[in-house]
């Protein structure tokens, strides 16, 4: 199996889910269909996506995908609920990829938690440029909501974003679970704080 992420986001929720066939995933900032993605691969375990991307240089993309919904649309705006309604959602959704840079607080406030569960969530924060700024209040959200923070602050080679460094750590996401959908040694085998995808990825594939 071929895998798509740049940091194994897709690796991680593959090998924590054990390779779950006919899921349900929602990638928030999805960009191009399969290249750098969050979400292709689970397309070859016969996956249903919801992507939003609000580029529209990228739709011709989703031509590759045989299941699932892609939407040009701005994910601030996005009715979440109609597009997983539209989709056959169950309540229980498997992953969760959220990447929209500096806006990804905003589409956490609007997703409907009070509908839905994600068994597992990536989410960008990019602490290596901004702090707390924006990381403190996406935890304080998804901890109210009864996730829990399993890999914080994943790190990721110098990105050479104006700003950073080079040098100093790069933690950019935090990884999350809900934990009423695992094996509680399995979460606490991967707990972690600064660790690189691949050490994380290597736990869950040591576990199988």
């Amino acid at each position: 199996m071929n895998f798509y992420s740049d940091a194994g986001q897709d690796q991680f929720a593959a090998n924590l889910l054990k390779f779950k066939r006919d899921g349900y995933c929602v990638d928030i900032g999805a960009c191009h269909s399969a290249i750098s993605n969050n979400t292709f691969v689970f397309q070859e375990l016969g996956w249903t996506s919801v992507s939003v991307e609000i580029n529209s240089q990228y739709n011709d993309s989703y031509a590759n995908r045989s299941q699932g919904t892609h939407y040009n649309e701005d994910a601030t705006k996005m009715d979440y609920v109609k597009a997983f309604e539209e989709n056959e959602f169950p309540e229980t959704i498997d992953y969760l990829s959220l990447d929209v840079d500096t806006a990804s607080l905003t589409v956490l406030k609007i997703l409907p938690f009070d509908k839905y569960r994600f068994k597992a969530i990536t989410i960008e924060h990019d602490a290596y440029l901004y702090g707390d700024t924006y990381r403190a209040e996406q935890r304080e959200v998804l901890e109210g909501h009864g996730y829990r923070l399993v890999c914080s602050n994943i790190l990721v080679p110098n990105p050479g974003h104006q700003g950073y460094d080079g040098f100093s750590p790069c933690p950019f996401e935090d990884w999350w679970v809900h934990p009423d959908e695992h094996d509680p040694e399995v979460l606490d085998a991967i707990q972690s704080d600064l660790a690189h995808p691949g050490s994380i990825i290597a736990k869950l594939q040591a576990m199988q």
